[in-house]
């Protein structure tokens, strides 16, 4: 019999090992010069399908893949996290064989459809049982867990080159000659295997963590109400004395009277604690999240299109092809080991100023990204600091959330802003849908970064403050004002009649 911290490490690497295979769904902009050559000659040297479809394969997993974490999450609370592990690989396992077998369109979109189901069934969910094994933990089991999904892009990408194209020979024209190409069908089989080793080692190490069962008893607390009743006594001898120095006599009725009065605002329905979480509904109808919705959209379009384009326009450039491999490598590492960065930022800047900083930068390499592939350095310095602002988007974005609507509403609302960070990997295929030569890359990149500036605009003037919270300190200290007010009324008037009475 496993004790609960055995169980909690074996969870965690279960975690490590699913994210490695999930992440991998971000690899395939990278491998798509290697697949439509494939594809090419598979076809018999027919164009069947045409780069502008494949640019279309990868967000249809994303969009899937960001979009249901939270239905995913209904069914972790009914059957566990093991069952999602399995369902999980056995949809990369199908998302696989698809690729691997078949050529036709409609079943590739069908393959990373079932990619990004696997993903969702398991991204958050996986992270939050380890939360659960190691509550004082949390930063550090999802450093440890996002990191192996980022990781898992560039262990892939780096096999696939290395299986591929492992002398960086380039194009011969439009495609890879037929033995490069033919050798992505390598690949798959590596990756396959890798499914089929860990994906049952991670089901098995998954350990659904079982809530301790706890009595509650019913005691009452009669000193604590002595002590409640005396003190109410202390603090109403207390206005007795005031009182009784300036000759009130009925001043017992008054403050009952004024504390009845406080009480029934405070019992007000239409009121709200600072410690009371907003209610949902208001939060998702009000403009402040509007907003931040807007932020994510407008953000990460140029982010998606960046990721799913980068190495093959290098590669249209014909840039060295050794110098976009160790791009690809690069690029991965970067979005991955800069999230680390951006929390330290994030904790010690909060959130307006790092975020204005990562809007400005991504505007400035999306206006210079065409220009700068006339050369590889150029190109490779613009593209790394243009993905610093993808990762860190990823990290401060949540922040905002949980800081302007608490913690108790952030999972659905990062859910919904799920729904719309999909959308935005589908706006790049449909801008790339457009190019028909490389001087239209121009015209897409200029297009997909343009939304950042109302990203730029709505943050300078977003409020970064707890939603709600203004309004109901607006109303505890008019009370206040209100009850001291009384009080001094009172007062005027007991000094006004002993004025008189003399």
């Amino acid at each position: 019999m496993l004790n609960v911290k055995i169980k909690g490490y074996l969870s965690l690497i279960s975690a490590i090992l699913m994210h490695l295979l999930i992440g991998n769904l971000f690899s395939f902009p990278n491998l798509i010069p290697y697949y439509q050559s494939y594809l090419y000659y598979k076809n018999d040297n027919k164009e069947d399908i045409s780069l502008m479809q494949l640019y279309f394969i990868a967000p249809a997993g994303i969009f899937v893949h960001n979009t249901f974490p939270s239905v995913m999450g209904i069914i972790d609370k009914k059957f566990g996290i093991r069952v999602l592990t399995i369902f999980a690989t056995l949809c990369i396992i199908a998302s696989q064989l698809i690729v691997y077998f078949f050529i036709q369109y409609y079943l590739l979109m069908i393959a990373y459809i079932l990619y990004g189901f696997a993903a969702s069934s398991t991204y958050f969910q996986t992270l939050r049982n380890c939360w659960k094994y190691f509550p004082n933990k949390k930063d550090l089991m999802s450093g440890i867990v996002f990191s192996s999904f980022g990781l898992s892009s560039f262990i892939f990408t780096t096999i696939a080159d290395a299986i591929i194209n492992p002398d960086n020979i380039k194009k011969e024209g439009k495609y890879y000659s037929k033995e490069i190409a033919y050798r992505f069908l390598d690949y798959l089989k590596i990756f396959l295997i890798c499914i089929v080793v860990l994906g049952p080692i991670s089901c098995a190490l998954s350990f659904p963590y079982e809530e301790k069962k706890s009595v509650i008893l019913d005691v009452s607390l009669p000193e604590s109400n002595n002590e409640s009743k005396n003190e109410n006594e202390n603090n109403s001898e207390s206005y007795k004395n005031y009182d009784e120095n300036n000759n009130i006599n009925d001043s017992d009725n008054d403050n009952k009277n004024i504390n009845d009065e406080s009480n029934h605002e405070d019992k007000s329905e239409d009121k709200l604690s600072i410690d009371e979480p907003v209610p949902l509904k208001k939060v998702i109808l009000s403009l402040e999240f509007v907003k931040c919705l807007s932020i994510a959209g407008c953000t990460l379009i140029f982010g998606f299109l960046l990721a799913n384009t980068y190495r093959d326009f290098g590669v249209e450039k014909e840039l060295d092809e050794n110098g976009m491999h160790t791009l690809s490598k690069v690029y991965t590492l970067l979005n991955t080991f800069s999230r680390l960065l951006w929390g330290v930022i994030c904790d010690k800047f909060k959130f307006k100023i790092p975020y204005l900083i990562i809007v400005i930068n991504q505007i400035v390499c999306g206006a210079l990204i065409y220009f700068s592939a006339s050369n590889i350095y150029t190109y490779f310095i613009v593209v790394c600091f243009a993905v610093l602002s993808y990762a860190g988007h990823i990290i401060l974005f949540p922040n905002l959330i949980y800081t302007k609507f608490g913690v108790e509403n952030s999972v659905i609302l990062l859910g919904i802003s799920g729904i719309f960070s999909g959308a935005s990997a589908l706006v790049g295929p449909v801008l790339t849908s457009f190019v028909k030569d490389l001087e239209d890359f121009l015209i897409a990149y200029l297009v997909g970064v343009s939304p950042s500036i109302v990203s730029l605009l709505l943050t300078i003037f977003m409020k970064i403050e707890p939603f709600g919270k203004k309004k109901i300190i607006t109303e505890e200290n008019n009370e206040s004002e209100n009850i001291d007010a009384k009080l001094v009324e009172r007062y005027s008037d007991a000094s006004q009649t002993k004025d008189n009475e003399k």
